[in-house]
């Protein structure tokens, strides 16, 4: 009898451990004065072997900070800063394979670039990931803004869906995933989604601003969804569980990791990239950054959130 049991035993914890659900709490915020030069901020990557935090822009800026740990560590001017050349929306980095990824949104196009070692400089050469679908007409602004990295794939979420898919009556978008093997990426699979559309009406599409791994868990993503009306930001995180068998991402919708407009007292801006950080005591934290869009009207915005385990 004790081998059933132990078997039991072990499936339970595991059941348990796969179902627990993810939630956050706000840790704090910083909202930076105008005048602090950090505008326009699409993606975000915290590199720990480097112990370095890569901010980059959608106007081709690109800022590298190196030991924050603490919110008045913000006030310092970046380490480096250089141009791109690239209208930047997502950037992520693996450590295994020496590899920057970016995805890029200009007046003409969308798409996943990548390079090795570095983030290209004007003029120098990158490769670009063959995606399945088209994304809608760059009049849209509805290209790629979200990647993910996990220790066996590579993730791509349009900001609300392919061009076939980018409809309001259509609440069912595509993830695009891909295996890692060596410096390649090969494609694997398409992952349903189910968006929230409608959620405010300047914003009819809604939107997916970023994705990320939970770290060492091949199984979830965490899903950042923000429409925008101005001045009115509209922010939730969802956990989102891989359904191999499905191919479906399947959401909580209705207990969501963090909803950013419950805080009393605080406005969320146009939040748009986030990646895993360490505070001061070398806690795992996650940090989300906002996109002002270069305008006085709204704010760059950074704040760190705790997991809370249910």
């Amino acid at each position: 009898m004790k081998k059933p049991l132990l078997l039991t035993f072990f499936f339970f914890a595991f059941t348990s451990a796969y179902c627990q659900q993810i939630r956050f709490k706000l840790k704090d915020y910083l909202t930076f004065p105008h005048s602090r030069n950090i505008h326009g901020i699409s993606g975000m990557e915290f590199i720990p072997e480097r112990q370095e935090w890569h901010l980059a822009g959608d106007r081709g800026q690109y800022h590298v900070f190196r030991q924050l740990h603490q919110p008045s560590d913000w006030a310092c001017q970046s380490d480096s800063v250089s141009r791109t050349g690239l209208y930047l929306e997502a950037v992520r980095y693996d450590a295994a394979t020496d590899m920057y990824y970016f995805a890029v949104e200009n007046d003409s196009t969308s798409y996943v670039g990548y390079r090795k070692h570095a983030m290209p400089q004007p003029g120098e050469a990158f490769d670009r990931l063959s995606l399945s679908h088209s994304m809608p007409a760059p009049s849209t602004n509805k290209g790629i803004e979200a990647l993910a990295i996990t220790p066996t794939y590579f993730w791509v979420a349009p900001e609300a869906g392919s061009v076939e898919e980018a409809t309001t009556e259509n609440t069912l978008v595509h993830f695009y995933r891909y295996r890692k093997v060596g410096d390649k990426l090969v494609f694997d699979a398409e992952f349903a989604y189910d968006i929230d559309r409608n959620v405010c009406p300047g914003e009819a599409l809604g939107g997916i601003s970023e994705i990320i791994a939970v770290p060492g868990d091949e199984t979830r993503l965490l899903v950042l969804e923000r429409c925008f009306q101005n001045p009115t930001v509209t922010v939730k995180l969802y956990e989102a569980r891989v359904d191999e068998q499905a191919r479906k991402l399947i959401k909580i919708k209705d207990k969501p990791a963090f909803d950013f407009n419950s805080l009393t007292g605080f406005r969320p801006d146009n939040l748009e990239s986030m990646t895993w950080g360490e505070d001061s005591d070398g806690k795992k934290v996650l940090v989300l950054m906002s996109d002002d869009n270069n305008s006085k009207g709204q704010w760059t915005q950074v704040l760190w959130l705790e997991m809370q385990n249910d």
